[in-house]
């Protein structure tokens, strides 16, 4: 623990917003640094001469401008400035990428794409593809998506029931939209997807995270949350769940499936990693909750991951009696997905590319993912080996510290409390995407320089690191 002070002679205003920008102050010269854990509430408190609401305010203040992370029990630590949003870092020039969760770039999704366009062209009994399209998508589409999710998603999709969206970022915005008003609570596990996150501080809704272990959330602990909070909906990702790739088990499924049937709440199930889970003990991923509750659940997917993230196509499924708020939030926000795009989809669907150029990734994700299970297998949480996305225990020496010396040494990573829901979630733990470097050479190197850099004694010169 540091014995920060801060100097507040020449400081005007409320005391406790005076501590919070020396904090920001001392963050900014350095003289605070990331993983730097701050004096207690009440020892900073008879320093100053303050009372200890006064610093218990001010540390809130710095949590709410990100300066500072805090969990009960263990103490209030500087986060890293750099480090953002979804997990991006500022001014970052490193070559290797394990922080944003992007898909391989693969020489045949361009080809086939090319070809499709080419087909389309030629084809004088293509539908019209430059008029205004229903929201939500033209019959026929919607009818070529419901039985995408039937094959390849496990769900038993209803054409009717089934929308067409930009992609899984903007089906959660309008399941969000259709289920929750300003300032209503939702829950989620305590760890979670951060675009989730900020659709839902867009919203102003208060997002609370819920317990989860390896295997996920605890559905003992949903169900509590759910009698104290009495949220009208949850959001869960229950399949190689981001951050930490745990899979929901079919018992766990089971019960949660139960829980929300019982407290009449929504779940919002994204369920955009369906493709990367095999090898989770199950041929492919286990059914989705949603099967389970049809009438209480929202289920969204997309394209984007497992085929081609530039056609930006997804789909929602909801219960019937929120199909008219469906779509109405999808209208609100988009209109319509260009139906050009979906022409694509639905082409690839039909003719298999879709299969081969989802199957083309999972073999590369878990070409990847071997490859860190290989270099970095002992800190890493369990997981399909063709997950997109793995969780890493930061050895104790690193704690605080690793995402921003990975940075410094050339490796992007998502730190563990961009993913945060509930005070301290993630401290200690970063995330490695490992879509995004152009090949398994660069993965390879940045997993050595990940492997390298937590071997080493953070406590050393800093030129020796």
């Amino acid at each position: 623990m540091t014995e920060w002070l801060p100097d507040l002679e020449h400081r005007t205003g409320p005391r406790y917003r005076a501590i919070a920008e020396a904090m920001a102050d001392a963050i900014q010269g350095g003289s605070l640094t990331p993983g730097t854990r701050l004096p207690t509430h009440r020892d900073l408190a008879w320093r100053l001469g303050v009372t200890v609401g006064t610093v218990t305010r001010a540390y809130k203040e710095a949590t709410a401008r990100g300066l500072v992370d805090g969990e009960i029990g263990r103490g209030t630590f500087v986060r890293d400035a750099r480090i953002r949003g979804w997990g991006q870092v500022a001014d970052n020039n490193a070559p290797i990428d394990f922080g944003l969760n992007f898909p391989p770039c693969q020489d045949d999704g361009e080809a086939a794409l090319r070809r499709t366009l080419a087909e389309i062209a030629s084809d004088n009994r293509a539908p019209a593809l430059t008029c205004y399209d229903p929201s939500g998508g033209r019959p026929a589409h919607r009818a070529a998506m419901a039985e995408w999710l039937r094959r390849d998603m496990r769900l038993p999709a209803d054409v009717d029931r089934t929308l067409v969206v930009a992609g899984a970022q903007h089906g959660i915005a309008v399941a969000l939209t259709a289920t929750f008003e300003p300032g209503d609570i939702v829950l989620c596990e305590r760890l979670t997807h951060p675009g989730f996150k900020s659709v839902a501080a867009a919203r102003h809704l208060r997002v609370i995270g819920v317990d989860m272990d390896a295997g996920g959330i605890v559905p003992d602990a949903l169900d509590a949350a759910i009698r104290q909070h009495r949220p009208k909906g949850v959001f869960l990702i229950p399949t190689l769940q981001n951050p930490t790739a745990s899979v929901l088990s079919e018992a766990r499924r089971d019960a949660v499936a139960g829980i929300v049937a019982r407290h009449g709440v929504t779940l919002i199930e994204d369920d955009i990693y369906h493709a990367f889970a095999d090898g989770a003990g199950t041929p492919g991923a286990p059914v989705p909750i949603t099967a389970r509750i049809p009438e209480h659940s929202i289920y969204v997917t997309g394209a984007s991951k497992h085929l081609a993230p530039g056609l930006r196509v997804g789909a929602v499924h909801g219960p019937e009696a929120m199909r008219t708020r469906l779509l109405a939030g999808l209208r609100d926000t988009l209109w319509m997905v260009p139906p050009l795009v979906v022409e694509i989809l639905v082409r690839w669907l039909a003719d298999g590319t879709a299969r081969r150029l989802a199957e083309a990734k999972r073999q590369e994700q878990a070409a990847r993912g071997a490859l860190a299970r290989a270099r970095l297998g002992g800190w890493l949480s369990a997981a399909p080996v063709a997950s997109p996305h793995h969780w890493l225990t930061v050895p104790e020496p690193w704690r605080g510290s690793a995402a921003a010396t990975l940075v410094e040494r050339g490796v992007t990573v998502a730190d563990g409390p961009v993913f945060a829901a509930a005070p301290g979630a993630g401290r200690d733990h970063i995330r490695l995407a490992l879509g995004r470097p152009a090949d398994r050479a660069a993965v390879q190197r940045g997993l050595d320089q990940v492997a390298a850099t937590l071997a080493l004694d953070p406590t050393l010169d800093r030129a020796v690191l």
